[in-house]
């Protein structure tokens, strides 16, 4: 997919964007669209890059590209963290729930 200077560089940040969001709000699939839209950037500015290697333009979006790749897994590694971290006190307080309200029947 050969994107333009533009474009490749909107990709760049919305990813960087998705990837933020989702640190916030702990989704892991928003990480997981911040990826790709960071990774199509990436390779599309590599490839421009290495036409145009002097285009001040398309470097910045190629740094911007690899900061949206790098943020997003580092976001989609927190957000794991969490989850498996959460996820045995989120049990014991769901059972904790169902017996509480077994018990009032």
């Amino acid at each position: 997919m050969n994107l333009s200077k533009s474009t490749c560089r909107n990709f760049a940040i919305g990813g960087i964007v998705c990837a933020g969001i989702s640190i916030v709000i702990g989704g892991a699939l928003l990480d997981i669209v911040g990826f790709v839209i960071g990774f199509v950037a990436l390779v599309s500015a590599r490839k421009m890059n290495a036409a145009t290697p002097t285009d001040a333009y398309v470097e910045n979006a190629y740094k911007l590209a690899k900061i949206a790749v790098v943020v997003s897994l580092v976001a989609f590694i927190a957000n794991m963290l969490t989850a498996v971290f959460l996820a045995p006190v989120l049990y014991d307080q769901a059972s904790n729930i169902v017996a509480q309200s077994s018990s009032t029947f």
